[in-house]
């Protein structure tokens, strides 16, 4: 999985992660819409934009892991190619870079408008350690962490966050790309373990219990929430596959 792909399912699954990285409450996701939007008469899609719902400000997101000599022409370009189509509107655009080397290293022209606060560049390695972010943007920095403590922080976000377990694994994915998916599930082992605790949980032992269809169904989205896959609900309720897979997550 490219980056770009794992930077646009970051922003489309964990809207509260992009808005704590930029120093806003988690909970303002609930008055954004996400969307990826390609422009007219250009051949130009801009990573993420969040429109607001309300009176505030829109954001366009920019996630840069390669040097692109021309990216800050390109991505002025977007912007006000996006104005032009959509109307004008107060804004803001975020760039994200792994490092500082990734930048393009002329900046001659661009200067005045990165200085306006109009733009924020966000560095993945001078974040604070994983510990210190919220769990949201410390899944994202994952993607930068060196291979070597890359397991072990892995492990210590999804107890922090299991409802992100399926991200986090497409990270690690990511990140060892020569380990077959076998090798990688055997040395990550996290879904066997987080799985092995919840079966110890009151919460899972009480739905267990539950002998009615109807109470098992109801479940199945609290489990999902949990971060438990479809075939071990299935397995543990005691329901067919197919309709554990047919009921809607909250």
């Amino acid at each position: 999985m490219r980056t770009d792909k794992l930077a646009y399912l970051w922003l489309q699954e964990i809207p509260e992660g992009f808005f704590s990285l930029i120093g806003r409450n988690k909970s303002d996701k609930n008055h954004y819409q996400f969307q990826s939007v390609e422009l007219k008469e250009a051949s130009f899609r801009i990573d993420g934009v969040f429109v607001p719902q309300t009176d505030d400000l829109t954001y366009f997101v920019e996630v840069q892991f390669q040097r692109d000599s021309t990216f800050y022409a390109r991505l002025f370009a977007q912007i006000f190619l996006y104005l032009k189509q959509f109307g004008g509107c107060r804004w803001r655009a975020v760039v994200i870079y792994p490092d500082r080397n990734t930048e393009q290293t002329s900046l001659v022209g661009y200067e005045e408008m990165l200085q306006t606060g109009l733009i924020q560049r966000v560095y993945l390695d001078e974040l604070p350690s994983l510990k210190q972010l919220d769990a949201e943007v410390g899944i994202f920095k994952l993607i930068v962490e060196p291979e070597t403590t890359a397991i072990k922080e892995a492990k210590s976000l999804v107890e922090r966050a299991p409802e992100h377990l399926d991200f986090v694994e497409r990270v690690i994915f990511y990140k060892f790309k020569n380990l077959s998916r076998k090798e990688i599930l055997k040395m990550l082992s996290i879904r066997e373990e987080f799985e092995e605790e919840l079966k110890k949980t009151r919460a899972y032992q009480e739905i267990l219990e539950e002998g009615r269809q109807e109470g098992k169904l109801r479940a199945v989205a609290f489990l999902r929430e949990l971060g438990v896959s479809d075939e071990v609900i299935a397995e543990r309720l005691e329901l067919p596959l197919d309709e554990v897979k047919k009921v809607q997550s909250k």
